[in-house]
Formats: C-alpha cells, sequence, structure tokens
C-alpha cells in the first residue's frame, strides 16, 4: 500500500498515515507495547525509536512519537515502513463486530435514557454504551486519529482507555473526557460517569 498523504491531529506528537487501502477490515487495534507486540506492522513501526504507539483504524494508522522525536525527520521514515510493511499485505481475519442499536428518542424528538441500565446484564450495559460510542464519539476520535476502549463499566463508573492519537493529547483528560460523559448522560443514564484507566 501506498501512503497518500500524513494529516496532523489534535495531538502535536501523533500524526495519521492514510493509506490506499485498508489496514483493519472492521473495528480499530491499538499496540503500545514493542516487545509483546505481534502485529508484523506495527512491529517494523517500533523499530523507529521514536514511536510509542500505533493505532489502526480502516485505513488510518496514527503513530504516537515520544515528545522529543522529530516529525520532520520521522515521516519520511514512517512513511517508507509503512509502504515496505503493506507492500503484500492482507487483511488478517477478524471477529465480526455487533451491529450497534439505534439511539431511541422520546416523543419530542429527544434522546432517550434507559432507566433499567443498572438492572441489565454487564453484557446488555457493554453493549449499550460501545453503541452509544460507536455512533456518536468513535468517529469523531478516529477522524483526529484515536479511539477508545472500554475497560470496564463498575456500577455507574464506565471506565475507558484512550487509543492513537488521543492516548497522549493534552485536552484527552478535560474536554474530550467531559464530552464522552455527557454523551453517556444523555444517552444511557444520566448517573453515569467516565474515568481513564
Amino acid at each position: 500500500m501506498k501512503v497518500t498523504r500524513n494529516d496532523p491531529t489534535p495531538n502535536p506528537d501523533a500524526i495519521k498515515f492514510v493509506l490506499d487501502g485498508q489496514i483493519v477490515a472492521q473495528g480499530s487495534r491499538s499496540f503500545r507495547d514493542r516487545v509483546l507486540c505481534e502485529d508484523p506492522v506495527a512491529k517494523r513501526l517500533f523499530e523507529i525509536e521514536e514511536v510509542v504507539s500505533v493505532f489502526f483504524v480502516s485505513n488510518v494508522v496514527t503513530v504516537t512519537k515520544d515528545p522529543f522525536g522529530d516529525w520532520s525527520i520521522l515521516i519520511p521514515r514512517i512513511n517508507q515502513v509503512l509502504e515496505d510493511a503493506t507492500e503484500n499485505f492482507e487483511i488478517a481475519d477478524q471477529p465480526a463486530r455487533a451491529v450497534p442499536s439505534s439511539p431511541v428518542f422520546d416523543q419530542n424528538g429527544e434522546f432517550q435514557t434507559d432507566e433499567t441500565f443498572f438492572e441489565r446484564s454487564y453484557e446488555e450495559k457493554l453493549a449499550k454504551v460501545n453503541a452509544v460510542f460507536d455512533e456518536a464519539v468513535r468517529p469523531g476520535l478516529a477522524f483526529d486519529g484515536g479511539g477508545l476502549l472500554v475497560v470496564e463499566i463498575a456500577d455507574k463508573l464506565v471506565r475507558i482507555q484512550y487509543q492513537g492519537a488521543c492516548g497522549s493529547c493534552p485536552s484527552s483528560t478535560s474536554a474530550t473526557l467531559h464530552f464522552i460523559e455527557s454523551v453517556l448522560r444523555a444517552r444511557v443514564h444520566p448517573e453515569l460517569m467516565v474515568d481513564l484507566v
């Protein structure tokens, strides 16, 4: 695959590398551990010392560097590694992901929260939260080169982990986190809280 362009993200330490083909068929994948990483493309990127995380979504690879790395030196190296590593690339089979349900609106056209959310099974809660994130949060994060993973739901607390450019972005711990919590409160249950892991 060829890198068609490099796009900045709100995080000065992360850049999106847009490819002319898909790197993942659906969902996303995130890598932070260079030693345990088994993905062949991410492994090659981690050979560049300054690379600290790699995030794949659709046809985008977001690379986050350490604060001391110089993009003017790194971008050409990353472009070359991506093109070499994906030359004969085939998308690996990935487990199918549940299709998110559509939001429920009340008679005034407002989002209807789920009063029985806390009584549901863990799997139902997780599916509901992920459906809301898939619709209202993840597309915006992906546009900026990032994503998020639901780590767990414990009582009224949804613990999340940022991926890609969001992982070290200055706004991810304040404005973005507040937005995510407000979306969950408006679309799932008004008592939900969000915390970063």
